[in-house]
């Protein structure tokens, strides 16, 4: 069993390189003067290969996932760098280029660049205090939440629907296609949410736009976002707001119905609800299948 103290370390390492880093990414903060990566598992494999790698791969040294084999010792190393990397103390540029280096891979920025920017602008540099990096701890509040009231209809709703037929889904024509007006009230509960980072604000919500009777994919949120399809679906876990935000209206790339209550796929144990959901609405899914039909929704503003 995992003791709290080591627990506490986890989650806040999980914080840092999901999160935090991305966030101030995103956001394009001074503190670093470039950012070569944007996506979770990029911070991560950073911060580890410089911490543990010792001049290679930090899977070389570590058995994979690296949260749930690390010491505590070795979580408290990688927090600190992050943290190093938060306040700009540290060039996320060269570990970068240290880690590629070390996978016998070519750096797509130059270090040393990086490093002469750095120092023609370090009078300018934003300290750790000028920025806001994001909420406290998360409120554990999820999905499953909003759908224990209707889980007992997800068995029937898992069965093809005999009377839904392409027919009888409306047409393009009479479905609205234009970006849903997000309700001023949710606006303002979204953007008040302490729990949220300014990216799951921004998931959030851009979610909201999507009309009822259409669907969007995970890929074209993060297009809209410029994000990548990982950051906005970890952006949509613990969707306290369902089914206001109506995170039952993405799927994967593919046409699968990707994730929903914290679980992925056609076995997930609220799959069913989720099909329900989009055929009321005039989805066309293939529940055997675990598919939708139809053109993705991508009118974002």
């Amino acid at each position: 069993m995992i003791d709290g103290k080591l627990r506490d370390l986890q989650c806040e390492w999980r914080r840092l390189y999901s999160e935090t880093l991305p966030w101030l990414a995103i956001a394009k903060s001074p503190v670093q003067t470039t950012w070569p990566v944007h996506i979770d598992h990029c911070f991560a494999r950073i911060i580890l290969d410089n911490v543990i790698g010792d001049g290679g791969p930090w899977t070389n040294k570590l058995k994979s996932p690296a949260i749930h084999n690390m010491t505590s010792a070795q979580l408290r190393r990688c927090i600190m760098l992050g943290k190093a990397i938060e306040g700009g103390i540290e060039d996320l540029a060269e570990l970068d280029t240290k880690s590629l280096q070390a996978r016998a891979k070519k750096p797509k920025h130059s270090a040393e660049s990086s490093k002469r920017k750095r120092e023609a602008t370090v009078r300018e540099a934003t300290t750790l205090n000028d920025v806001t990096v994001g909420p406290p701890k998360k409120r554990q509040i999820d999905i499953k939440t909003a759908l224990s009231s209707s889980h007992q209809s997800t068995k029937d709703a898992i069965q093809p629907s005999p009377s839904k037929t392409p027919s009888s889904v409306p047409v393009p024509s009479t479905l609205p296609h234009r970006a849903h007006t997000v309700d001023p009230e949710l606006h303002t509960l979204i953007m008040s949410a302490s729990s949220l980072t300014h990216f799951r604000r921004r998931v959030l919500l851009a979610l909201c736009q999507v009309p009822s009777g259409h669907f969007t994919t995970y890929a074209a949120l993060a297009e809209h976002l410029s994000s990548s399809a990982r950051a906005v679906g970890n952006g949509l876990r613990n969707n306290q707001f369902a089914p206001r935000v109506p995170c039952h209206r993405v799927v994967a790339s593919d046409g699968n119905l990707g994730g929903f209550g914290g679980e992925w796929g056609i076995d997930g144990k609220f799959a069913g609800e989720k099909i329900k959901l989009l055929r009321e609405e005039g989805v066309v899914v293939d529940a055997r299948k675990g598919r939708v039909e139809g053109e993705v929704w991508s009118g974002f503003r």
